[in-house]
């Protein structure tokens, strides 16, 4: 619990070299952590940056773009790059988008976003290391719920 929701990388963001869409910087035990153990080897001495683009299954790239971390590579499921569930939303208090729309669903309302805060707040929260983009998940979460809330107005949820 270090310093929850900060990441600090230095040097200049590279594409990722698969979509050409630009990266965020991670920090190195974001990436080492939830690397499956097999793969760990294979991280070189560089900064490495998230590519947050949900049809790329490019996770990290590393500085010199001459390392590429896929989805596959991972303990966890990268939830901004999935479509089916389980979604994780939340990596350090486990919360799923099923969790979200379930409430939506039968209580027209979710108490997953204050629940989540109260935690940060407590300084619970370790997103550097749990979440694959090694930042706060609390973005994820609202999307999450406005799109929920939007599915059951129109009869689909």
């Amino acid at each position: 619990m270090s310093q929850c929701c900060v990441t600090s990388p230095t040097g200049a963001a590279p594409c990722c070299p698969m979509n050409g869409k630009p990266t965020k910087p991670v920090l190195r035990t974001t990436v080492e952590g939830l690397l499956k153990p097999e793969f760990k080897a294979d991280v070189l001495p560089q900064s490495y940056y998230f590519c947050n683009a949900p049809d790329c299954d490019t996770v990290y790239v590393s500085e010199g773009e001459d390392h590429l971390v896929t989805k596959d590579m991972l303990i966890v499921r990268v939830g901004i790059k999935e479509t089916e569930d389980p979604i994780p939303l939340c990596y350090c208090f486990d919360y799923l988008r099923e969790n979200v729309r379930e409430d939506i669903r039968l209580k027209n309302d979710t108490d997953i976003e204050t629940i989540i805060r109260q935690r940060v707040k407590a300084k619970e929260c370790w997103c550097e290391e749990a979440n694959p983009s090694g930042t706060c998940c609390l973005g994820e979460v609202v999307k999450a719920i406005k799109l929920a809330k939007a599915l059951k107005d129109q009869g689909r949820l």
